[in-house]
């Protein structure tokens, strides 16, 4: 017997459970079945051609499906947008839903491992943090800056999944999370903390840099954009602002940066400009 995947699953995941449903460990039946992947997680993160044919064959499913269910889906990853071990966030009504199976408990999906998913893409719920660190951090999901970003935040949520299917074409989705929070080469605002940090997120977001300095004081420039939603959904309405209009916010942005990273910033709005993805357009095939 064979258990189906779930929609969204991680084939780690699938892989997994087929391992607990004959009661053994999910390395020892990577060692039985004689794949290459060193681990479960490997297999979503570097699925080798020989484990895919592999796995089609023992679990009588198509090779196809089997490569969809990994975290790239055969495409190049989106640079420090994927957790490499443990969910960044979870849906609680998918998860509760999953624990009421014993067949289906312990799923784990692949859009709670993606940065930039604020809600699941099998029940439309809202997501939640999953890292200790940031549900003891988590704020008010009816703060005001959080309310009044919603809509824009999830259309960006929308841009940011097609680009990432576009794989190295749609870099610039990327390139824009980043460029978002650096800091401004501009004086602090009169009534700023002392230690707040003016970032460009918060001319196109009014209000950003208050929010994330009474959340989080000690934030700097994140090594990677594995963000906690609080930061994230703000993030995602600047995106969904900037790449509708990206003409529009060019020379305010690029007059509020260091020398130093004008550059990349202007590459990144200039191939945005090129690229035409405005709210509800489609990228090209």
């Amino acid at each position: 017997m064979v258990l189906p995947p779930l929609a969204d699953e991680l084939l780690s995941s699938w892989v997994s459970r087929q391992a607990d449903f004959y009661g053994v460990g999910g390395g020892q039946l990577l060692r039985h079945c004689s794949l290459e992947a060193a681990n479960l997680r490997e297999l979503d993160l570097k699925l080798t051609s020989f484990d895919r044919r592999r796995l089609g064959h023992l679990f009588r499913y198509d090779p196809r499906a089997i490569r969809n269910m990994t975290q790239s889906r055969g495409r190049p990853q989106p640079v420090g947008l994927i957790a490499t071990t443990r969910p960044m966030q979870t849906c609680t009504r998918c998860l509760t839903r999953h624990r009421a199976e014993s067949a289906t408990r312990g799923a784990r999906l692949r859009s709670w491992m993606e940065g930039w998913r604020i809600g699941c893409p099998v029940c439309g719920a809202a997501m939640v943090d999953a890292r200790p660190l940031d549900l003891l951090t988590r704020g008010d999901p009816n703060n005001a800056l959080l309310v009044s970003v919603a809509e824009p935040a999830r259309r960006g949520e929308q841009m940011m999944t097609r680009a990432i299917r576009l794989g190295r074409r749609g870099n610039q989705f990327v390139a824009l999370m980043r460029n978002l929070l650096l800091p401004r080469a501009t004086p602090v605002r009169v009534g700023s903390f002392r230690d707040e940090i003016p970032r460009l997120l918060d001319m196109v977001v009014p209000g950003f840099d208050r929010f994330l300095h009474r959340l989080y004081p000690a934030f700097r420039r994140p090594g990677t954009l594995l963000l906690p939603l609080n930061i994230r959904i703000p993030v995602l309405a600047g995106v969904a602002r900037v790449a509708t209009q990206p003409d529009h916010w060019a020379d305010s942005l690029l007059g509020s940066v260091a020398d130093v990273v004008r550059p990349p910033l202007a590459e990144c709005l200039r191939d945005l400009s090129n690229r035409g993805f405005g709210i509800g357009a489609r990228p090209p095939p």
